[in-house]
């Protein structure tokens, strides 16, 4: 808990190992796929000789502030969580340290996310079956890795979004055989297909049939995101962007394109990309829907803000200006917090802390309770937590 308030983090992240593929991936495609580890800890990946996303390539125009040689990628400026991940880096990022940084922000429950896996398969043109078998191992390997704390680190699934086939196989066996609570895909367009594509309709209803979330978690260099054309290779332009804007455009395609109106029952998370964008962006499409609905969305039967409460949630990160202005227009019941947990612009182990100090109690406490409602945990979930919190502490103090 969170000062007396129940608190589930919607989207914390792991660090994978190096040596995931070498344990996890299917031996048909070990020649396809190299791991090493990466600069920051975790695995830097190359699959088919194609590196896993487009930050190392695109440097052409950077305004270097010191001399660094054309093969070298010029360090971000700084870190926020960096200085206080000592505990994690001593542990190379184990369960153990997951459930530490738990403890330190006050979070009930975790819902992981990957960190090198947000870009791995992020191109268009993917052989399906190798993006199958890269996410078969990725979902074993987050599967075990919550095993430590099953009751507190649960886990969204990869899915193989170049094919909807095996995308609904591997989210049914991640959701009944492995445990997890959902599933993640980029905002970005795939292979052609936007998410208002009757192409993702078998997905959609399978969420609804296994009653488990659909989180759009953007990250920043994946090869097919537009934003790598629109701003090149400046990460600071394409982090800023993509975050927001690939968003924005998820939501009109669901909106518009009428996935909430097809599937009712459909609980979607917009993820690390904050959320003062939503208000506006629903005021917008509402400006504009008395004069299209009729003739280019007759199907649509609430408005804009009608859906997003009723199947949307999305994303604070604690020390925004803006959420309790965000809240007063789409309900704090509509908002949830993500830590961010251990990444480089995370407010870690202050995200909790600054929300707490800058919004009403009230307020805080429907944000803290808002991954819950996402992701449909009950109480019944939260006394398991605090059954194996009570357990961890027994152990440690022995």
């Amino acid at each position: 808990m969170k000062d007396g308030m129940r608190f589930v983090d919607c989207d914390m992240h792991v660090m994978e190992p190096a040596d995931i593929f070498d344990r996890y991936l299917d031996p048909k495609f070990k020649d396809r796929v190299i791991s090493a580890p990466g600069r920051a800890g975790g695995a830097s990946v190359v699959i088919d000789g194609f590196s896993r996303s487009g930050d190392d390539d695109l440097q052409q125009y950077r305004k270097r502030s010191k001399n660094v040689s054309s093969n070298q990628r010029q360090p971000l400026s700084g870190s926020r969580s960096a200085p206080y991940l000592g505990f994690a880096i001593e542990r190379n990022y184990d369960p153990v340290a997951q459930v530490m940084g738990m403890e330190m922000e006050g979070v009930d429950i975790a819902v992981l996310f990957p960190t090198m896996g947000l870009g791995l398969i992020a191109r268009n043109g993917m052989d399906p079956l190798l993006s199958n078998a890269l996410c078969q191992a990725y979902n074993n390997w987050i599967a075990d890795f919550c095993s430590y704390s099953p009751d507190r680190l649960k886990f969204a699934a990869m899915l193989p979004f170049h094919d909807v086939t095996l995308a609904c196989r591997e989210l049914r066996r991640c959701v009944t055989e492995l445990g997890a609570v959902g599933s993640f895909m980029r905002p970005n367009l795939v292979n052609g297909r936007f998410w208002h594509s009757n192409y993702w309709e078998p997905l959609y209803s399978l969420h609804e049939e296994l009653n488990v979330t659909w989180g759009f978690h953007e990250g920043t260099g994946a090869w097919y995101s537009n934003m790598n054309t629109l701003y090149g290779e400046n990460r600071f332009y394409r982090h800023v962007a993509s975050h927001w804007i690939e968003m924005q455009q998820a939501l009109v395609a669901m909106i518009i394109g009428g996935v909430f109106e097809f599937h009712p029952n459909l609980r979607v998370g917009f993820l690390e990309a904050q959320n003062s964008w939503a208000p506006g962006l629903l005021s917008r499409i509402e400006w504009d829907y008395p004069q299209y609905l009729d003739t280019h969305a007759p199907y649509l039967s609430l408005t804009p803000k009608e859906y997003f409460r009723r199947n949307c949630w999305a994303a604070v990160e604690g020390s925004e200006p803006e959420i309790e202005a965000t809240a007063s227009l789409i309900g704090a019941d509509r908002m949830c917090i993500s830590t961010d947990y251990p990444h480089f612009d995370s407010n870690f182990p202050n995200v909790s802390n600054n929300l707490v100090q800058g919004v009403s109690r009230e307020t805080a406490a429907a944000i803290l309770y808002g991954g819950a409602t996402l992701y449909n945990f009950s109480e019944a979930d939260f006394a398991k937590a605090d059954e194996a919190r009570q357990v961890q502490e027994a152990a440690t103090a022995r």
